[in-house]
């Protein structure tokens, strides 16, 4: 953790040296690829504070996990013990050759500060979300541009207008936990999703 911050009482340095030992355990008896739903799965992990924002919700216990994910990546590299690659929504645990390359990965410094699990809102998220899907259509192509109209968007979300900003919210949240990728939900669905959420937003 950077020098200066603290996690809240929930996260304290103890707890969070917990959590990383048996992280670390369940890595090294599972040498391969394991998604970021089976490991919290494993691991047990709870909203840490009573957060009623179930996608805000998902991204704390995301965060926390990439923490110690990382910290454990870097003393592995440090000590030879095995090879961590972090990637998006899943993990790969290779055994340590001194032949693989070393990872450069700045989503480490990303989720070694602590500010950015704080300052996250759910209308950030959201919009954190929609630049990401945006960003991962435009970058591997996979996906044909998304055009939606005011009404594809309330439909998608399953909405009528008008409609107030609570209402929206409250709609996005339940469609998100369909549709999101980390919940076994589908990419291009869940893009549209973000999409309509963000068209409907901007109506408003």
């Amino acid at each position: 953790m950077p020098e200066g911050l603290t996690a809240a009482p929930a996260l304290n340095a103890q707890v969070l040296e917990q959590l990383e030992q048996q992280l670390e355990t369940l890595l090294l008896r599972r040498y391969g690829e394991i998604t970021e739903q089976q490991l919290l799965s494993l691991l047990q992990l709870k909203p840490f504070h009573g957060v009623t924002d179930s996608q805000l919700a998902l991204f704390q216990l995301h965060f926390v996990l990439y923490h110690l994910l990382y910290r454990i990546a870097e003393r592995w590299a440090q000590t030879e013990t095995a090879y961590l690659e972090i990637g998006l929504a899943r993990v790969k645990i290779s055994p340590w050759q001194n032949t693989l390359p070393q990872l450069t990965d700045n989503k480490g410094a990303y989720y070694a500060d602590w500010r950015n699990y704080w300052r996250m809102t759910p209308l950030a998220l959201t919009e954190r979300l929609t630049q990401f899907w945006q960003f991962y259509q435009k970058r591997y192509g996979t996906l044909t541009p998304i055009n939606l109209s005011d009404e594809e968007a309330l439909a998608i979300l399953q909405l009528d207008w008008p409609c107030s900003l609570v209402e929206l919210k409250k709609a996005f949240r339940k469609q998100s936990l369909k549709y999101h990728p980390d919940r076994g939900g589908d990419k291009q669905s869940f893009i549209r999703l973000s999409l309509a959420y963000k068209k409907v937003l901007q109506r408003l």
